[in-house]
């Protein structure tokens, strides 16, 4: 018989199974993403009901059976972080950014913690912009990819505010005089830099600080790096956010 596990986790997204059942995935601290089944989940019975939901801290007990566990109990550690409108929108396109970036069982312990600050700090109308360019940059870090905020990928000289630089997504930013659509300000980066130095606590210092381009480049800049992740795959939650503007 299959051992008995247990996780502290989050709901990502969840989905009907059969007449009363759910599939969903988790995202917890010591087993990242993980597939399970709620049997019954659905059910106007089930002592669950309410608690499988994105945003709500949980602990889960399971059976592993292959890739897909069994679902066993389910208590709510907390109240529901909630969340409406942009905030509400940002946070579903975290966790459908997990979904697509990262792969079942694979440890990501640091992330997790990172993971919980960004949905405890989107409510804040004032650091949202700030709270989310983070958690992308971190999920970048997590993943290896996420180039050098303070070198040139070229030469290794300091990158400075005053300056204009080219994003390679294989390499990093590049010195250029050249005006393209790759192009961005050394004032973003450093921003950017600046942002990953510091604590959520000062996030509403971090985003006072940055005007709207530098804001636009910030956002432009760790897109471009999650999308050529992606390979081409399109994202739900983007397609929403530009439905709703």
């Amino acid at each position: 018989m299959a051992a008995i596990e247990t996780i502290d986790g989050y709901v990502l997204h969840r989905r009907p199974w059969r007449e009363s059942s759910l599939l969903i995935d988790c995202f917890s601290r010591t087993h990242g993403r993980i597939g399970l089944v709620a049997r019954g989940g659905r059910s106007d019975r089930s002592p669950w009901r309410g608690l499988i939901e994105p945003f709500m801290p949980l602990s889960i007990r399971f059976v592993q059976k292959g890739e897909m566990g069994t679902v066993r109990d389910i208590e709510a550690l907390g109240d529901r972080v909630m969340l409406n409108g942009e905030a509400l929108m940002c946070g579903l396109y975290a966790n459908e950014l997990l979904l697509c970036l990262i792969d079942r069982q694979e440890a990501v312990s640091e992330l997790f913690g990172h993971y919980e600050a960004l949905i405890s700090g989107l409510a804040a109308v004032d650091t949202r912009m700030a709270v989310l360019r983070r958690f992308e940059w971190q999920l970048l870090t997590a993943l290896g990819v996420a180039p050098s905020l303070t070198h040139d990928a070229q030469g290794g000289q300091v990158i400075e505010q005053g300056k204009r630089y080219r994003l390679e997504p294989e390499a990093g930013f590049v010195e250029d005089f050249v005006e393209n659509k790759r192009m961005v300000d050394g004032q973003a980066i450093v921003w950017l830099a600046g942002l990953m130095r510091s604590s959520p606590e000062h996030d509403s210092i971090a985003g006072g600080m940055a005007g709207t381009d530098t804001l636009k480049q910030a956002r432009w800049i760790t897109r471009t790096l999650i999308d050529h992740q992606l390979g081409g795959r399109t994202l739900k939650t983007r397609e929403m956010m530009r439905a709703l503007r």
